[in-house]
């Protein structure tokens, strides 16, 4: 009986263990750092999705800022320059997500990571676990901004037509920014709208905001039919469709 005893208490005594374990699996871990690729950074980040009824809308903008010992601020109108909306000091490592609870706000953020621990996305809950935006980082630029890169390089510029180029080159970017001439330059984030006319006019069109509000500057690049890789020709318009353009050739 004694031998019996002592096989029914090991046995409880191991299923104890084994639950406590199965619970520490599944209890969320307090105060946990973030890991190093996303701690300490200030990310900007684009609504892509919204329930009815979410506090943000689709295309909204914000600036998330996951600080070094794991707080998250979050400002939702940077340009005002006020601050952040948002701060939670700390969070909390939920399976694979690092959630802040904003029990003022009424909001739970939950930061998922990808494979190299950089941010893949942020999803918003209310505190009942409703859920209600998504947020994800901003594209490098707009679509077909790889062609424009494609043709990065300093161009010595051969002649001018329809008005005067004082610097006498022309350069592209590895980001895709187009320096025009001197006090004429953009950046990714000026384009609007990049087209794609290379299969019928051997073209790239690249629209500045604030299109599709006329006028607009527009840039026009040409690429040997024969060669698409070789910039041959660049046309910038500063008042896109009104008339007037500076054509240079290489």
């Amino acid at each position: 009986m004694r031998y019996i005893k002592y096989f029914l208490f090991s046995f409880g005594l191991l299923a104890l263990t084994a639950c406590s374990e199965d619970s520490d699996d599944n209890n969320p871990e307090p105060g946990t750092s973030l890991p190093g690729p996303i701690s300490g950074t200030s990310v900007n980040l684009q609504c892509s999705f919204a329930t009815t009824g979410a506090p943000h809308q689709v295309g909204a903008e914000a600036l998330f800022s996951f600080g070094s010992t794991g707080s998250l601020g979050i400002d939702f109108n940077p340009a005002a320059n006020d601050g952040n909306e948002v701060s939670v000091s700390s969070s909390t490592l939920v399976g694979n997500e690092y959630i802040w609870e904003d029990a003022n706000g009424g909001y739970k953020y939950a930061l998922s990571l990808s494979t190299d621990d950089s941010l893949n996305e942020v999803n918003v809950f209310d505190l009942q676990d409703n859920f209600l935006n998504q947020w994800t980082p901003i594209p490098d630029g707009p679509a077909n901004l790889n062609l424009i890169k494609a043709l990065a390089g300093t161009y010595t510029v051969n002649s001018v037509n329809g008005g005067t180029h004082s610097r006498g080159t022309f350069s592209i970017g590895t980001d895709g920014s187009i320096d025009f001439d001197d006090g004429i330059a953009f950046s990714p984030s000026d384009y609007a709208l990049v087209t794609d006319r290379l299969s019928v006019l051997d073209a790239i069109f690249v629209d500045m905001n604030p299109w599709p509000d006329e006028p607009y500057p527009r840039i026009e690049l040409f690429v040997d039919p024969n060669d698409q890789s070789q910039l041959i020709q660049v046309v910038y318009r500063a008042n896109y469709p009104n008339s007037g353009s500076v054509e240079i050739n290489f």
